[in-house]
């Protein structure tokens, strides 16, 4: 359908944006025009979205040949390498595209009010632009070698938007670990990449070209599905079940280090030294890869043995590793980046149990309260002047939409985004697309594991609400506490927009509600499942009232939990009783030491680096200038050999040989007789 070229618009309007930026005069139209072009984006990715909810048809691909590599003649692999760039629209790119846009948009326009009177001001919003562009990018993205470049090109990104405050060291060190934990998992990709590309395009190649094309996309999600179901009935040359066992351990690894999740958590956890709007978009949209990687590669995942019961396993154990850290942490940005952990590590559980429709579910509302939060928060700081919860209080009082905003994030990720409630149906269920299932064993153990996640969740995300909101607010010195107000309009407003959009993103989410027909028109439904689900036919997900009711009953468990040991009135009791423990709090609030451990393992890489820069210095500038210099001293030498005497022969011998010019002249002319016998 025409309509759907709307989404290379979608990708590409956050570039331009940033292109565009640069021929702003001022800062601040540099980045209006950015949150300009972000908001167009939205509204076509809106126009994308609706179209595709009131027609039920194919997918469509958009695609251009990226370049062509045809092999050299009488080589063993003759595999022709066409790898193509474009877009793929169908349920879910089009549901995470429009998700993602706002975010963005969100995002950037409260940061309009946050950065300003930065230097860097300009900086922000066209590196901003250009991970959007990547993330939308990947959203759309047809195949593999597409999803490669733009996850690439958002893990550079998302460096070059955290190095805002690139002179101070404190921020700089930070998003530089960061890198190098994300360029695991950008390894991790390229190398499934390149294995799949190994193993299925010879027989890619024999496949019927789609229309439009030339040839087969080897790298195409559907190429790859249909690969993966050939491998199995044993019709792939050199491909058999390990082959799909090597593929599978890349890709979840790739996606369980751009997740977040287990020790890899740092790098998310890092982003918290750098600017409130950097953080937002991290937590939102940088995880966020992880998980849709894995929704697209599920064909995969789902036909290997035990591969989707470690997947549940380990994102049941890292959501519960994040829950229990968050829970000693004192920097409310922190808290918000550990909690963004739990919340992929149940859509990874979710996809681990077959719940494809529930998994992307929690994926989807994790980017609208993760944003909410974070822009909450950076109001909470902006105010209070610190990131210590302990030094906030009476937010209540003097900041009703921050707190608002706060306390539907904690009831959000505590169990009424449905989040709790969909993986916990999904482990139920146990019905993996592919006939499988997980052992009563594993599926006991992973029962266990969500619901001691949802209890530490809702106990820390009410410890935050309660310290920040409750009570008065703390005296410190040099800060004026009687000053505290709820901060300026524009802040508010993109905060309350963003709590507006993820109380729709749960109400999209409700079970049982059926699709819409009216006449000719035929709307899947609003409930998620019935527009994003994998197969061919919708699944039918009635109301699993066992979920429904443990998520709501831990919830109220938690927050019974929560203000019995963080109300005002029992908050010195619980900090002596704390205290106790001081040294175990300790180490779990660094990560179990995890983060030293990754500031140690990024010594080598700067070392690295610094021996290059010092060869660079030494050797290769050397060289380069001396080469340089050389013409210039030898001119210099030359000058100082020449004495005075040679200078007035040669002075004298070219007027000698002037006149003797001019007068072969003169006679060739004409002018002089001469004599001639």
């Amino acid at each position: 359908m025409g309509i759907y070229n709307l989404a290379w618009f979608v990708v590409v309007l956050p570039l331009l944006g940033a292109l565009a930026s640069f021929l702003a005069e001022t800062q601040r139209r540099a980045a209006q025009i950015c949150v300009a072009f972000s908001g167009l984006g939205f509204l076509l990715a809106l126009i994308v979205l609706g179209v595709r909810l009131t027609h039920t048809q194919a997918s469509f691909d958009g695609q251009i040949t990226f370049f062509a590599m045809n092999p050299p003649e009488g080589t063993v692999f003759a595999t022709r390498f066409e790898p193509f760039l474009g877009v793929h629209v169908d349920s879910l790119s089009a549901a995470f595209g429009a998700a993602v846009s706002f975010v963005v948009l969100a995002v950037q326009a409260y940061s309009l009010t946050w950065f300003r009177g930065e230097s860097s001001y300009r900086r922000f919003f066209w590196s901003s632009s250009l991970f959007a562009f990547a993330a939308l990018g990947f959203v759309f993205s047809p195949n593999a070698f597409d999803s490669l470049v733009m996850w690439t090109a958002g893990s550079v990104a998302l460096y070059v938007t955290a190095l805002h405050w690139v002179d101070r060291p404190d921020a700089a060190a930070p998003a530089r670990r960061a890198l190098v934990v994300l360029k695991i998992g950008d390894v991790a990709l390229l190398l499934g990449v390149i294995f799949a590309f190994l193993k299925f395009g010879t027989y890619a190649s024999l496949l019927p070209a789609p229309t439009g094309q030339d040839i087969n996309d080897p790298f195409s999600f559907t190429t790859i599905g249909q690969a993966t179901t050939a491998v199995l009935h044993g019709v792939v040359g050199g491909a058999g079940p390990r082959t799909l066992a090597v593929l599978a351990s890349l890709f979840i690894f790739a996606a369980v280090v751009r997740a977040a999740q287990g020790p890899f958590q740092v790098w998310l956890t890092e982003l918290a030294a750098a600017p409130v709007p950097v953080l937002a978009l991290g937590a939102s949209l940088g995880g966020m890869a992880g998980g849709y990687l894995l929704a697209r590669l599920y064909p995969i995942l789902i036909n290997v043995p035990h591969a989707s019961t470690a997947l549940a396993l380990s994102g049941g154990a890292a959501a519960l590793f994040a829950a229990v850290v968050s829970l000693a942490q004192r920097d409310i940005l922190r808290i918000g980046a550990l909690v963004a952990v739990v919340q992929l590590g149940l859509t990874f559980a979710a996809l681990g149990t077959g719940g494809y429709s529930q998994g992307m579910f929690v994926l989807f509302t994790s980017l609208f309260f993760d944003a909410l939060f974070v822009l909450a928060a950076g109001n909470v700081i902006r105010v209070y002047r610190t990131r210590n919860i302990h030094e906030t209080g009476g937010a209540w009082a003097r900041m009703r939409v921050s707190s608002i905003a706060l306390g539907a994030w904690a009831v959000g990720v505590g169990g009424l985004s449905l989040n709790v409630y969909y993986t916990l149906s999904a482990a139920f269920a146990n019905t993996n697309p592919s006939g499988g299932h997980l052992a009563g064993a594993s599926r006991a153990v992973l029962v266990v594991l969500i619901l001691a996640v949802t209890l530490i969740v809702v106990v820390s995300a009410f410890r935050l609400v309660l310290t920040v909101c409750s009570g008065e607010v703390v005296r410190r010195r040099g800060f004026q506490h009687d000053r505290v107000r709820e901060v300026d309009r524009p802040l508010r407003r993109w905060t309350a927009l963003a709590l507006v959009a993820s109380v729709a993103s749960v109400v999209v989410g409700l079970p049982g509600i059926q699709p819409v027909h009216a006449g000719k028109l035929s709307i899947p439904g609003l409930t998620f499942s019935h527009f994003v689900f994998f197969g061919a036919s919708r699944p039918s997900l009635p109301v699993d009232g066992l979920a429904l009711l443990l998520s709501l009953a831990l919830l109220a468990l938690g927050i019974a939990a929560a203000a019995l040991m963080f109300a005002p009135s029992r908050r010195a009791a619980t900090a002596a009783a704390t205290g106790r423990f001081e040294p175990a709090v300790h180490v779990v609030a660094r990560v179990f030491l995890l983060e030293r451990a990754a500031h140690r393992a990024g010594r080598p890489v700067v070392r690295a680096g610094a021996l290059v820069t010092a060869f660079d210095q030494r050797v290769v500038d050397s060289v380069t200038d001396s080469l340089a210099e050389a013409p210039v001293l030898a001119a210099a030498s030359l000058t100082r050999l020449r004495p005075q005497r040679p200078s007035l022969y040669l002075a004298g011998g070219l007027v000698v040989a002037g006149i003797l010019a001019l007068l072969s002249v003169l006679a060739a002319t004409g002018h002089f007789w001469v004599h001639t016998t």
